[in-house]
């Protein structure tokens, strides 16, 4: 300020606020202001802002804004802008604000094909039984590779609302067993057939059985635990509650009490035995159609046995050859042969003493023994 004159100079950006106008109300008088102002480009957010906005000019889809002295872009954008703007970027990195650019999508053909991409390939990851091992694209080609559970989704059916050509997909999956209960349950009952009182139900990734189910049933149930066990897995079969149908024991027990007899030194029954062959063979069939509603299989020994007349190694010769004989008889009948097992036992279980009166013709049989599994 001199002789009542006011001089003043400094730098001023293009986009400020012009200093003649600002005098106003100041009760300077603008005729004695002699001002002289440099040009430069302030890095204030909202300048920078108007000069990107008009260096740029960005699409309609795309709003740059300044959240937290940063400058923001966020939209769609072709990417001939996005180079641009990354252009820019670089340019502002030397102390000017940052201009984050991350949140514009690329929406060019090529990009939209690889975000399409990118979105099947995580539906896919996100898929319990599948695996993705590789992935890429080439040549607007997809390829994709890794292991797959059987009944995991069809990966073919998850491209649907991708947007990804299926035409354009190359996969190759291989086969694997996943460890995901949901699985491992739809596999224990394909493999162990449970009877209907038995319910399989997961609980945080514990596999839990629970309700009735025969004693060889429970058995295969220990098994399988046992296997999962050793791949980290848990089939907690506690609650399970032994029981034996009881149309099973009743027709078991029945079976038990009929006995083949034969004439001394004899392997093959008289014809007076031919029905109760029938009988016995019907009863055998009967229960093993049973069983494997229950859940179980049904398997028959069949006991040969002899009087203690002659030599005790003629006795277990034709002791087992009755057995013999008469599962050729049933199997005939058709009673399944995988069913029937033999055994010769000579002398050695006797049904009644050999003193009695009717004790050798009684011990002259064959005794059947029903056993589940």
């Amino acid at each position: 300020m001199r002789d009542g004159q006011f001089y003043i100079a400094g730098l001023r950006d293009p986009l400020a606020a012009d200093p003649q106008s600002l005098l106003s109300g100041t009760q300077v008088d603008p005729a004695r202001v002699h001002s002289q102002w440099q040009f430069y480009q302030s890095l204030e957010p909202e300048f920078v802002l108007k000069r990107l906005t008009a260096s740029l000019t960005p699409p309609k889809s795309v709003r740059l804004s300044i959240v937290e002295d940063r400058i923001v872009a966020e939209g769609d954008a072709p990417d001939t802008w996005i180079d641009r703007a990354r252009a820019a970027a670089r340019q502002l990195e030397a102390g000017g604000p940052v201009f984050d650019f991350s949140k514009v999508r690329d929406v060019s053909p090529e990009a939209r094909a690889a975000e399409h991409w990118q979105t099947y390939v995580s539906r896919l990851e996100a898929q319990p039984g599948i695996i993705v091992a590789q992935q890429r694209a080439s040549g607007g080609h997809f390829y994709i590779s890794g292991l797959r559970d059987p009944q995991a989704a069809d990966p073919q059916a998850l491209l649907s609302g991708t947007g990804v050509d299926p035409a354009r997909v190359h996969s190759q999956w291989q086969f694997y067993q996943s460890l995901d209960p949901k699985f491992v349950v739809k596999r224990l009952m394909a493999s162990l057939t449970p009877p209907d009182s038995v319910r399989f139900s997961i609980i945080k990734d514990r596999i839990v059985v629970v309700g009735e189910a025969p004693a060889a049933w429970i058995d295969r149930a220990r098994v399988a635990a046992q296997q999962l066990a050793a791949d980290g897995l848990s089939l907690e079969i506690s609650e399970l509650r032994e029981v034996t149908p009881q149309e099973l024991t009743h027709l078991r027990e029945a079976i038990q009490a009929v006995d083949i007899l034969f004439d001394s030194g004899k392997a093959v029954p008289g014809p007076e035995q031919l029905p109760v062959l029938d009988k016995l063979a019907n009863q055998l069939k009967e229960l093993a159609k049973d069983a494997r509603k229950a859940g179980v299989t049904a398997q028959f020994m069949l006991t040969g046995h002899s009087d203690a007349v002659g030599r005790e190694t003629a006795n277990a010769s034709i002791s087992a050859a009755r057995a013999e004989t008469v599962r050729a008889l049933l199997k005939k009948r058709g009673v399944a042969p995988e069913s029937l097992l033999v055994r010769g036992a000579g002398t050695f279980e006797p049904a009644e003493t050999e003193n009695s009166r009717t004790g050798s013709s009684a011990n002259r049989r064959v005794s059947v023994t029903v056993n589940f599994h």
